[in-house]
């Protein structure tokens, strides 16, 4: 029975390797983002029922919601008023 050689088994390795390298690398093509429309606010109707994951809502009167990324974009601009305000106190 013959052995192999060296050379055909490190041969044997690098295309296996590179299979598996090659495989790794994806498509340079962008991915498709998984953006969710949010609206920033959200205006329910009263006695308007409104499925959620927990149950049914029916609103007792009528309801404004507002978005996270809109609140947090007014309590930034608060923040940001406060601390003028503060700072051009201190600053005469």
């Amino acid at each position: 029975m013959k052995t192999k050689s060296p050379r055909s088994a490190l041969l044997l390795i690098l295309l296996t390797s590179s299979l598996l390298t090659g495989c790794a690398t994806g498509s340079s093509a962008p991915k498709a983002s998984l953006q969710i429309y949010q609206p920033r606010v959200l205006q329910l109707r009263a006695g308007v029922p409104v499925p959620t994951p927990q149950g049914t809502y029916v609103p007792p009167v009528d309801e404004i919601w507002h978005s996270p990324a809109a609140f947090e974009e007014l309590e930034n601009q608060l923040l940001n008023a406060t601390a003028a305000l503060s700072e051009k106190r201190n600053n005469p």
